[in-house]
Formats: structure tokens, C-alpha cells, sequence
């Protein structure tokens, strides 16, 4: 039951993982986003240079996850921890960085549910943090030792 438990929680991550980079790399190297020509210079770069750190990282969990190792746990929650350093702050950085958004579009138009910001990228970002914590459960989730038979006084 162990094994299966670290295999689905490898395989959960490495999914994630290379999810989340491909699709960042697809989405973020668009006009909306580094190829906008109303980002500033300096501000493209370091987007760039986080996606090519995610991609970096997102590897070397993915090595880690699938390389042998007397204790793969370790690797599920390595990778399960890059995975919500990544997704986590989209929920705070508003918060913390003023006149900061999570929408990419045009102001008037941003998608809102009951009033609240509600953008495409923060749901992703929830169920990727859903599955980032999966996989830190699945990580820490304990060992059922079958019970031997009593045997007789």
C-alpha cells in the first residue's frame, strides 16, 4: 500500500510539475504578458527569468521524484513544496505588492464572481495548491501495519 501511495503522489506531482511549467511558458510568453509593449523593460525580464527558474526547479523536483531513493516521500513532498512556492502567492502578492493584479486584460473587463476578482489563473492556481497539499498528505500519510494474529498465551 506504501509504494502505491508514493506512486500516485510521484505521479500527481510530476503532472503538476511539468503542467505547471509547459503552461506557464505557453501562456506567459504571449502579447498579454512578456511581450507586451506596455511592460517595462526590466519587468519582462524578470518575468522571463521566473519562468525559466520554475522551469529549472520544476526539473530537478521531477529528477528527484523519479530517482531511486531509500526514502521517496521525501522527493513527493519536495516537489509538492515547490509546486505551492509557486501557486501560493497568487493568493497574497496583491496584498503585498500595491496596484499589483492577478488580470492580464483590459481593466473594465476583468471576470468577477459576486462581486470578488475572480481571473482564470487563480482557479488554476487553487487546484494546483489542492494537489500540492494532496501530495504532502500522501507523503506523510502513515503506514497501516497488518495486524498479526494473537497467539495464544
Amino acid at each position: 500500500m506504501e509504494m502505491n501511495r508514493i506512486l500516485i503522489g510521484r505521479v500527481m506531482m510530476t503532472i503538476v510539475l511539468a503542467l505547471s511549467t509547459v503552461l506557464s511558458f505557453v501562456l506567459d510568453w504571449s502579447p498579454n504578458h512578456l511581450l507586451n509593449p506596455l511592460w517595462h523593460p526590466h519587468a519582462r525580464f524578470h518575468g522571463a527569468l521566473l519562468l525559466f527558474l520554475l522551469a529549472g526547479v520544476s526539473v530537478t523536483s521531477i529528477w528527484l521524484l523519479w530517482r531511486e531513493s531509500s526514502e521517496p516521500e521525501i522527493a513527493v513532498r519536495v516537489a509538492a513544496s515547490v509546486s505551492l512556492s509557486f501557486w501560493t502567492p497568487l493568493f497574497y502578492i496583491t496584498s503585498l505588492l500595491a496596484g499589483s493584479t492577478s488580470w492580464a486584460g483590459a481593466p473594465e473587463k476583468d471576470p468577477r464572481l459576486t462581486g470578488s476578482l475572480v481571473t482564470p489563473n487563480m482557479l488554476v492556481a487553487a487546484l494546483f495548491v489542492l494537489l500540492g497539499v494532496a501530495g504532502i498528505w500522501l507523503s506523510f500519510a502513515k503506514r497501516r501495519e497488518p495486524k498479526s494474529p494473537r497467539t495464544p498465551a
